[in-house]
């Protein structure tokens, strides 16, 4: 801390973690076994963890879950989604979301980037908030 009482720039920000809970984490890729795809324009879909609760927009619909957090894992329990039809694309996504944010769902928590899922299908998200201090 500077005599002045305010807190020097971060030197490395990159080495700073945003928290798991209450962040809004907003997809930006989805993986699999074809590859990585950058989320379609104008389709949004975020996930955030709040009170024991996972809050989603797949993409079309919006949905929760209760949700229970592990070192490198996270529980998800049964989701409730409305039912909006939407594009092709949108739907697509939603299920690639859907498809993964079910029972226990490894993670893994970098900096500003959080992947869930595994190797056969991996969403990955990045924060819309600053750094925790």
């Amino acid at each position: 801390m500077l005599d002045d009482g305010v807190n020097p720039p971060d030197p490395d920000p990159a080495s700073r973690v945003w928290p798991l809970e209450g962040t809004t984490w907003v997809l930006t890729e989805i993986r699999d076994a074809d590859g990585a795809w950058p989320l379609p324009g104008g389709i949004r879909a975020t996930l955030e963890i709040t009170d024991g609760h996972l809050h989603v927009e797949a993409g079309c619909n919006t949905g929760h879950a209760s949700v229970s957090l592990h070192d490198d894992t996270i529980q998800i329990g049964p989701m409730a989604l409305t039912r909006m039809m939407c594009p092709d694309l949108a739907m697509k996504v939603e299920a690639a979301v859907t498809s993964v944010l079910h029972g226990n769902v490894p993670y893994l928590l970098s900096a500003d980037v959080l992947a869930v899922g595994t190797a056969a299908r991996l969403l990955v998200y990045r924060s819309d908030l600053p750094p925790a201090a």
